[in-house]
């Protein structure tokens, strides 16, 4: 296979750094996966994520020399002109310019975007979505990604700043999220929100919880999609509340999401739902629907990612190849 086909794109999460090669029709050929280091800096993360990209090329024998298309997505907000990462809320960083990070690590053009954007745009190109022109993308992990791809375009808006779907606030006053607002919906669907529910659930009712008491206690502010899960499918009690209270909330926003943008299909993907897969969708669908205006429910798609936990990472990769003209 010719390298001049292949495409390297780089996820980095809260909690776990993703990093895929892709070939022409965006299939993935190899993967690797390392941890995210909390609590670091700029260069030391771009740092990771490149020996993350680089360990997932060496699966084909290859290094980045070989590679002439590379992607990389961010959990903020990223100026598609400059490069700047606006807000990465759930790794305590904001105003910085990884573009130039990269370009002084690599020598090369890295082309960077948001996670939830590109998440949705592979799903828009070759995933779930497939052969629909208007998608709303949601990604639950560590915290609550979002995208938007508008009449067959992805929607970046001024600054990079469009489609902060998890920053929609849905209930005025609030749970706290951690962009300093208060009733954001990433505050009640994501994995740090499930966290802070379960712990306070646990605090002010006296119940138990079938979460593994070596990976969760009332110290824990995240946890592996996987223990969620499991205990949610064992009948956890406090876990399925949390859970299901995030679904009936993330109904609520996405039906609230359609009012404007009126999609074909909307794409629930990222590590808590490929964890839970369909288990999720029943309380979700329920409040959607009850909550959707003038579009017969019928109309709407409602699809699980297809690429899993690969997605952000394939949607850099299209990004890369289509230098940003996406």
């Amino acid at each position: 296979m010719d390298s001049n086909d292949l495409a390297l794109g780089i996820d980095l999460g809260g909690s776990k750094i993703y990093a895929v090669v892709t070939d022409a029709a965006n299939s993935v050929l190899a993967t690797a996966k390392t941890q995210t280091e909390s609590n670091s800096t700029p260069e030391k993360i771009a740092q990771a994520m490149i020996d993350t990209g680089k360990l997932a090329l060496a699966e084909m024998n290859l290094t980045l020399a070989d590679v002439k298309h590379i992607g990389a997505a961010l959990p903020s907000p990223v100026d598609p002109v400059t490069g700047d990462a606006h807000f990465a809320t759930n790794l305590g960083l904001k105003n910085f310019s990884m573009k130039a990070i990269f370009k002084k690590l690599t020598g090369k053009e890295v082309y960077l975007g948001n996670d939830g954007d590109l998440g949705t745009l592979s799903e828009y190109h070759s995933g779930a979505a497939k052969g629909c022109h208007t998608v709303v993308g949601y990604f639950i992990g560590t915290g609550l990604g979002g995208g938007l791809v508008v009449e067959d375009k992805l929607l970046k808006g001024n600054c990079g700043l469009a489609a902060e779907l998890g920053h929609m606030i849905i209930k005025k006053g609030g749970r706290r999220c951690g962009c300093g607002h208060k009733g954001c919906i990433e505050a009640y669907c994501s994995k740090i929100a499930y966290v802070k529910a379960i712990k306070k659930e646990i605090r002010k009712r006296a119940l138990a919880t079938l979460l593994p008491t070596d990976k969760f206690n009332l110290k824990s502010t995240n946890i592996k999609s996987k223990y969620l899960a499991r205990a949610y499918a064992a009948g956890d009690p406090v876990v399925r509340n949390v859970i299901d209270k995030g679904s009936v909330m993330l109904g609520i926003a996405a039906a609230s999401t359609c009012a404007v943008v009126a999609p074909e299909c909307i794409v629930l993907g990222g590590g808590v739902v490929a964890s839970m897969g369909d288990a999720i969708l029943p309380v979700f669908r329920k409040s959607f629907e009850s909550h959707l205006f003038g579009i017969p429910p019928s109309k709407i798609k409602i699809r699980l990612s297809a690429y899993g936990d690969n997605a952000v990472a394939v949607g850099a990769t299209i990004l890369a190849r289509r230098k940003g003209n996406v």
